[in-house]
């Protein structure tokens, strides 16, 4: 295994005493968050290809050596994510499904089926059209590069949601691709809640191609836009980060719940990635709510709780982790019929399938294989082999 695998093998093998490890040599395993390196110049280099002018002059401008200019693609921040080395946001760099998600995944985390995004930050992009046309290239590459040629590799395709025109019109084009099974958006940096009105005709596309919605919480840049204080205020990327992901998936949960998205489609699955399990909560305090003002929220015809439990997902990872284990296995066994697994791959926060089991002990088999693969084989309509 290659050097910059190794703190990924050694959080494996320590979780192997786990006594349901061996159980994963022989359930399928579908891993529903792998990132790439969308900012690796090889990746962005594809991207030329289909990038319209002046877009592709400006992106070959920023990947030259000797350029001066400061990162004027995509957003950034200054938060030292790295603790000057000690703890690389990549555990490794992502570049090549084979090399760098099938032989790690497969060899060391029992995934048989990874589900991967780009994550690329186009929410904040002031110029919506420049957003619009790398969102395109995006997609373009996630297919050439990560999913051709690789039959148990899936995708997830972005969309812009500051112009839900077009966005429209990329799901109807992405929808043409067999692997790309879901419409990935971040859930910060969107300005407007995503449950507003304004995004039904990004929802109403998803439903009519049988396609999921996913929301990625995300640490970035994006979050200046939603929750500035959060992004400028605070002392630490400690704080950044243990808040981000809740805030911006609470937000959003919220929206489409106030917004009855999924009262308007009811044939949508809603899949948030990257915030744990323990915020799903939130849903009990919508409950006493939707109770008390009703008629604030006139197109929902039953409590939030039971459109949750029907049409929503949450993937565990980042796995809580309590000082009372038994606090977290009862998280996830009150939602085990909405829990899917992802390792967040190669982020440094990176949970494992050994990890997981061992919190998945005093649920039935039924439970743990809803988990492993199922609901995600069913919402992403995903054959696996049993």
């Amino acid at each position: 295994m290659a050097e910059s695998n190794q703190s990924l093998a050694r959080r494996s093998d320590h979780a192997k005493s786990n006594k349901l490890a061996k159980k994963l040599q022989d359930v399928p395993v579908i891993d529903v968050d792998v990132h790439t390196s969308f900012r690796n110049e090889g990746i962005q280099r594809d991207m030329l290809e289909y990038l319209d002018e002046p877009y592709r002059t400006q992106l070959e401008y920023n990947l030259r050596p000797d350029t001066s200019s400061y990162d004027g693609m995509y957003p950034t921040d200054t938060w030292d994510r790295d603790m000057s080395g000690k703890l690389p946001t990549e555990l490794m760099q992502v570049t090549d499904p084979v090399e760098d998600i099938e032989e790690v995944l497969s060899n060391e985390f029992h995934v048989d089926y990874p589900i991967v995004n780009h994550l690329p930050e186009f929410n904040s992009i002031p110029q919506t059209d420049k957003a619009v046309n790398l969102n395109r290239a995006a997609n373009e590459v996630m297919v050439d590069r990560f999913l051709e040629g690789h039959d148990n590799f899936s995708g997830l395709a972005t969309v812009v949601p500051q112009d839900p025109e077009a966005a429209v019109e990329e799901i109807e084009r992405v929808a043409q691709h067999d692997q790309i099974v879901g419409i990935l958006l971040n859930t910060s940096g969107v300005g407007t809640p995503l449950g507003d009105p304004e995004y039904d005709p990004i929802y109403r596309a998803a439903e009519d191609n049988d396609l999921p919605m996913v929301y990625h919480g995300a640490a970035a840049a994006d979050l200046a836009i939603d929750f500035p204080i959060l992004q400028y205020e605070l002392n630490s990327y400690f704080a950044n980060h243990s808040l981000a992901h809740i805030f911006s998936q609470l937000l959003t949960l919220t929206s489409l719940i106030e917004n009855g998205v999924p009262e308007k489609f009811p044939d949508l699955d809603f899949v948030f990635q990257e915030a744990g399990v323990a915020w799903v909560s939130l849903v009990y305090r919508l409950n006493r709510d939707y109770k008390e003002r009703r008629s604030e929220v006139p197109l929902l015809k039953k409590p939030p709780e039971d459109y949750v439990r029907d049409q929503f997902y949450f993937l565990t990872q980042p796995l809580e982790e309590p000082n009372n284990a038994q606090h977290l296995q009862q998280h996830i066994e009150m939602w085990a019929d909405n829990l899917m697994f992802g390792t967040d791959h190669p982020h440094f926060d990176i949970d494992n399938t050994e990890v997981l089991m061992r919190h998945l002990e005093s649920l039935s088999e039924e439970k743990r294989n809803k988990i492993l693969y199922g609901n995600a084989a069913e919402v992403f309509d995903i054959e696996v082999n049993l």
